[in-house]
């Protein structure tokens, strides 16, 4: 990935989970990257490691922090970042507007202030029917399908250019979250009874090795297109597309682990399709190669050298 030795990017999200793995990625490839945090922004540039506090509900805070780093015309925005806590918690709101809404938006406005035309967004299947039309599956995807709304302005108003890809079930060995993988491998080394739903939802788990190379596809291809205001999307997502009953079973074949499931002791979301939709084209020129197999061969043999 040479082609992005010493390109310029503003990451979001650097703290979380898939964001921290990005900018490890963008670094290994040569990227001069600043991280802005929810506190503070974190130079990468030239080496070395710079931090500055930073109050991120200004984005005219954000934008006078920018302005000591330099120049960011010719960069492109990567936000990640991202706030999945108490999604259905209605005591919760203020932080979930804040995480997955406003402070993307001041992110967006100071950097297109700093000269930044390119914005790689990601988004979830939670915020899509089947179709593929907008129907979010609760609060946190109504606020990542609003941010689509700002970046389609954005583009139309400034003519930016904004990616926005929608992920898949995210898994593999480096994940500590509790996401299905994890949860269903977990229960089955504690012999812990494992509550779902019926099962019957279909999902396309990605591996967190294909995600960064996807991400490095996709920034390629932004820094080579000239920005002429439009809002580009895609969808991203592993090689197989199984329920979860047989994703259970499929983690008992691959690892001869026994979980105990208990099909549905948890009520289902009948928001949530049961089809995973498909109407987006992948990102040109990347594919998943982590087989469904390996990838939950992996993660169980960390998950055991973890709970022991």
């Amino acid at each position: 990935m040479n082609a992005l030795n010493g390109k310029k990017i503003l990451l979001t999200g650097a703290t979380g989970f898939l964001g921290g793995l990005a900018l490890k990625r963008l670094r290994e490839v040569g990227c001069d990257v600043t991280c802005i945090n929810r506190n503070t922004i974190t130079d990468f540039t030239k080496g070395t490691e710079r931090e500055t506090p930073c109050d991120t509900t200004s984005s005219q805070e954000i934008f006078e922090s920018l302005s000591d780093l330099g120049d960011f015309s010719g960069s492109v925005l990567a936000h990640m970042a991202a706030n999945i806590e108490g999604q259905e918690n209605t005591c919760n709101v203020a932080d979930l507007v804040q995480g997955n809404f406003s402070f993307a938006l001041n992110v967006i406005e100071a950097a297109r202030k700093k000269g930044c035309t390119r914005v790689l967004n990601f988004g979830t299947v939670l915020q899509f029917d089947h179709m593929g039309q907008p129907r979010p599956v609760n609060l946190y995807a109504a606020l990542k399908e609003s941010f689509q709304v700002i970046l389609d302005y954005y583009c139309d108003r400034y003519r930016m250019d904004a990616f926005s890809v929608i992920l898949s079930d995210t898994y593999g060995e480096r994940d500590c979250r509790s996401k299905i993988v994890n949860h269903i491998i977990d229960c089955g080394l504690q012999k812990r009874i494992c509550a779902l739903s019926e099962g019957r939802q279909k999902i396309r788990p990605i591996h967190h090795d294909d995600f960064l190379d996807a991400l490095c596809f996709a920034l390629i291809q932004i820094f080579e297109k000239e920005p002429r205001g439009l809002h580009h999307k895609y969808s991203l997502y592993g090689q197989n597309t199984v329920s979860i009953r047989d994703l259970a079973a499929k983690i008992s074949t691959v690892t001869g682990l026994e979980t105990k499931v208990r099909w549905g002791a948890i009520p289902a979301n009948d928001r949530l399709p049961e089809e995973p939709f498909g109407a987006m084209p992948p990102i040109a020129g990347w594919c998943p190669k982590v087989t469904l197999e390996d990838g939950l061969r992996r993660t169980f043999l960390a998950r055991s050298a973890l709970i022991k």
